[in-house]
């Protein structure tokens, strides 16, 4: 008898999930994103995000993810133009899973670089072309999805950016062992993919 009820609570195949966390997954997001060097005041801006994963498990999944956003210039900047930030990263992501559950949080972590741009820049009256300001990255978050179908989420995470740009190209020159320590800041809303 009790072999029998724990085969009637035991899921007999794939439709009694209503969610997954193995294998292939691709994910798309919006991003509100900020940026602030230490001391300064921040900026903030808007852009989009692009990952692929793959959960060896339940909870484990490993990553890589690339966003580009666009965003206002600095408060009292001496250097004007169009301000872009970049991040590409590779990391891993560690759900709270149960196949049985629609809402599945997580926590993440990643190592990878970042890369401010500023095309068409001045300083004062003069032109200085594209400018960027390059380093390494390290980046812990967290976030929900909420699965409309088992393979299908919608995802919200928030991640927190730390690292330093050591490098600074200017076209014709490259400025190296800098020391600029920034935070930034990505928020985004979009969805996670599992084409399985």
């Amino acid at each position: 008898m009790l072999a029998a009820g724990l085969f009637a609570l035991t899921p007999r195949s794939n439709e009694a999930q209503v969610s997954t966390t193995r294998g292939l997954s691709l994910g798309v997001q919006l991003l509100g994103t900020a940026i602030a060097e230490a001391g300064k005041d921040g900026s903030e801006g808007g852009g989009i995000g692009f990952r692929a994963g793959y959960g060896f498990n339940r909870i484990v999944t490993g990553f890589v993810t690339i966003d580009g956003s666009e965003i206002d210039l600095p408060p009292g900047s001496s250097l004007a133009g169009a301000w872009t930030l970049g991040h590409a990263e590779v990391g891993a992501r560690f759900h709270f899973a149960n196949s049985l559950r629609r809402w599945v949080p997580y926590l993440e972590t990643s190592v990878g670089a970042r890369v401010v741009s500023v095309d068409d820049a001045s300083a004062g009256s003069q032109q200085v072309g594209k400018v960027s300001f390059n380093g390494g990255a390290f980046t812990v978050g967290g976030g929900l999805n909420a699965f409309f179908r088992r393979n299908l989420a919608l995802d919200v995470s928030l991640r927190v950016t730390n690292g330093e740009f050591t490098e600074v190209d200017l076209g014709s020159v490259a400025l190296q062992n800098l020391d600029i320590e920034a935070t930034s800041v990505r928020f985004g809303v979009g969805l996670t993919w599992w084409p399985k």
